[in-house]
């Protein structure tokens, strides 16, 4: 999956089907179980961005272990899981006794428009340093000059109490918004579970990056058991428990947006977006090392934070990455590439 992406579904022909019973809902993934006025099993799931539709083809057989998919499509954006009942019949042509149902989930509100009539756009960055997330959100503004960047101020219990404007230098929560369309703080519905709410008059940035508020580095990966195999010490970024003097704390960071399908606009700004946020991570050579052997085994290239380049170019034994293939094969050190 590319890490920048627009994702445009279309819906599916209706199924045209009328049901005798239909329950279920939920999140990651939504389930549904129903039945035809015939007595057939009826099965729906929703995960992924991907909606399935399960029928048994005898009264009594299991719709999933036994039926027939009546329908597989891509109907929303990607790690997309969550759909209401009334989501489902109303978006692709099931009813329950000739009517669809009313909305009774009390979370349909946040739930991403699968219409087909809505643009997604996602950017998922790993291995990010807190500089360059920062970076980041100020290239974000700079393409949407009049937009507010807002974070969320909670209480003890993690409810929103209220939103306060903020700068990219200055974040300190877990994920903050940027909404272009509001002047005031006033003009966007929140609610204390949910903070921000969609509204069809703003475009809404939401950007996650958890190392703004929690900054010390917190992932363990192969590393040390590569250096108990090896007998020899190695430093890697976004590592935890690596002397303070050489810890580099990274993470992934995650921003989305959804639109109109026909606006051509804020599709050419996001566009512009991306290709900014690529201008800060280069495309950069990499090589793989046999560490056993100290051998190279090829080069490769990827996006990397500079800081991270840099990082690893100032001192012994830092890697972008020590990884194994698979059981027993040998350790690769990845590092930038000399030539």
């Amino acid at each position: 999956m590319k890490m920048i992406s627009f994702h445009t579904p279309e819906l599916p022909e209706p199924l045209g089907l009328d049901l005798a019973k239909l329950r279920g809902g939920g999140s990651c993934p939504s389930q549904f179980y129903g039945e035809t006025h015939e007595g057939l099993d009826v099965y729906v799931r929703y995960r992924g961005g991907t909606l399935r539709v399960h029928v048994a083809n005898e009264p009594g057989d299991d719709a999933l272990r036994d039926g027939d998919c009546i329908l597989e499509a891509d109907i929303g954006p990607p790690f997309d899981g969550s759909m209401s009942l009334t989501q489902f019949c109303t978006n692709f042509g099931v009813t329950v006794d000739g009517i669809v149902p009313d909305e009774t989930d009390p979370h349909a509100h946040r739930y991403a428009n699968l219409t087909g009539q809505m643009t997604f756009w996602k950017a998922n960055l790993s291995q990010i340093t807190i500089e360059t997330a920062r970076k980041i959100v100020g290239k974000a503004w700079s393409v949407f000059p009049n937009a507010l960047l807002v974070k969320p101020v909670t209480n003890e219990k993690f409810k929103l109490e209220r939103l306060e404007l903020t700068t990219p230098e200055r974040i300190d929560t877990l994920s903050v918004w940027l909404i272009d369309g509001p002047s005031l703080l006033t003009d966007i519905e929140t609610s204390p579970e949910d903070y921000v709410l969609p509204s069809k008059d703003q475009l809404q940035i939401s950007i996650s990056f958890s190392s703004w508020q929690y900054p010390a580095p917190k992932y363990t990966s192969q590393q040390r058991e590569a250096e108990k195999e090896l007998e020899r010490k190695f430093y890697v970024p976004g590592e935890k428990n690596m002397p303070k003097d050489i810890e580099l704390a990274t993470d992934g960071i995650s921003l989305s947006a959804c639109f109109p399908k026909e606006d051509q606009t804020t599709k050419n700004a996001l566009t512009r977006l991306g290709e900014a946020i690529a201008q800060l991570l280069p495309l950069t050579s990499l090589e793989r090392i046999d560490l056993a052997t100290g051998d190279p085994i090829d080069v490769i290239k990827r996006p990397i934070d500079p800081v991270i380049l840099d990082w690893c170019n100032s001192g012994e034994d830092r890697w972008v990455a020590i990884i194994r293939e698979k059981r027993h094969s040998p350790w690769i050190g990845v590092r930038p590439a000399t030539s």
